[in-house]
């Protein structure tokens, strides 16, 4: 069974042909599907935005939603942050140009229109909007399928604080990676794509193949020997080991990515340097060149290697060979040099990657 199967079973979008779903003991089938349905928010693993502006993709989960209601499911969602960096200006949409106090700065930025199915923002931003649509009716029924997997590690981090405040105990199922949260006043179902998400449930389900083959809390199955569970849980540590921003290697990657921006600028110094020192060292061989010639006797200028076009293209080739091979020479210095420095830095980066891999194989 897929994890987004059961939400579409959930969902009523078609019927289990063996064993049933029921809410507080009463079968959904007993229920009218249209005010189930109602009473559920959905956010799917692809976030659904139309083209329109933010605030009415928001209003699409309650049609009558206040602009306090819209932005209060914005914050929950952790977009309202960057709602408010938006452009403020005036939405157009259908020749319709829409005005807004500058006292209204967050209903403002809202009518920035998003472009079809939510092109002009980002995965992440489409994310945060659909999980804001979802809360603003406050449903009793929250169903996230993935809803932070387009979310950066922060971002994820804030919307899951904002969601384990909201629900008090939770039950989780996890084979696909199902979490399902008993909250006061609302169920949350959540798929999600990292276990961390789920450490704070009060009982999880490992399933295999449709059947429950661990089960407990995060510390008891972490206790367990070769469990299935624990295996992920490893597993997953290690793969986060490279994108966390806060470990050794994240700030690794950050120090080499200014590196990278440093290395640019002096590229662009070096170019610009040597470029005019060249022409520099040019005009002055010419000029001392040409001073040369004129000191010279009249039977100089007799010979016919000595004629006044041949005079001419020396000056001009001459001096420009020079300047190309004493550049050529010392960028080929200045890299054995730079070589020679990092040769420490490559040795200990190559020693790290080696450690990593014994790590994984251990």
């Amino acid at each position: 069974m897929g994890k987004s199967t059961c939400i579409s079973l959930f969902l009523r979008f078609y019927e289990p042909t063996s064993g049933r779903i029921t809410i507080d003991g009463r079968p959904i089938t007993n229920y009218n599907i249209k005010q189930l349905r109602q009473n559920i928010g959905v956010v799917s693993q692809e976030p659904i935005l139309f083209g329109m502006n933010i605030y009415d993709n928001i209003r699409l989960g309650k049609v009558n939603a206040t602009r306090a209601e819209i932005e209060q499911a914005a914050r929950e969602a952790n977009a309202h942050n960057f709602i408010m960096q938006l452009p403020n200006v005036c939405a157009k949409h259908s020749s319709l140009s829409i005005y807004i106090s500058s006292h209204y700065f967050f209903f403002r930025n809202t009518k920035t229109f998003v472009g079809e199915r939510g092109i002009q923002l980002s995965g992440g931003e489409k994310q945060r909007i659909a999980l804001a649509r979802a809360l603003v009716k406050q449903p009793t029924f929250l169903l996230l399928d993935e809803a932070t997997s387009a979310l950066d590690n922060v971002s994820e981090k804030i919307v899951q604080e904002v969601l384990d405040r909201a629900c008090q105990g939770k039950i989780v199922f996890y084979g696909y990676d199902i979490d399902i949260s008993f909250c006061i006043g609302r169920t949350t179902i959540v798929i999600a794509h990292r276990l961390t998400t789920i450490q704070n449930a009060h009982q999880i389900y490992v399933l295999d193949n449709g059947n429950v083959i661990e089960q407990g809390t995060h510390a008891i199955l972490m206790a367990k020997e070769n469990s299935k569970y624990q295996a992920m849980v490893k597993r997953q540590q290690m793969e986060r080991i490279n994108d966390d921003p806060n470990d050794m290697m994240g700030i690794q990657k950050a120090i080499e990515e200014d590196e990278k921006s440093i290395l640019w600028i002096l590229r662009f110094c070096q170019y610009t340097t040597f470029a005019v020192a060249g022409s520099k060292l040019t005009q002055r061989i010419r000029s001392k060149a040409f001073a040369c010639l004129l000191r010279q006797e009249v039977a100089y200028f007799d010979r016919p290697e000595n004629s006044s076009g041949a005079i001419c293209v020396r000056l001009s080739s001459d001096a420009s060979a020079i300047q190309e091979m004493l550049a050529v020479e010392v960028i080929h210095n200045l890299r054995t040099i730079k070589q020679l420095s990092i040769e420490k830095e490559m040795l200990q980066q190559y020693s790290e990657l080696i450690r990593q891999v014994f790590m994984l194989v251990n």
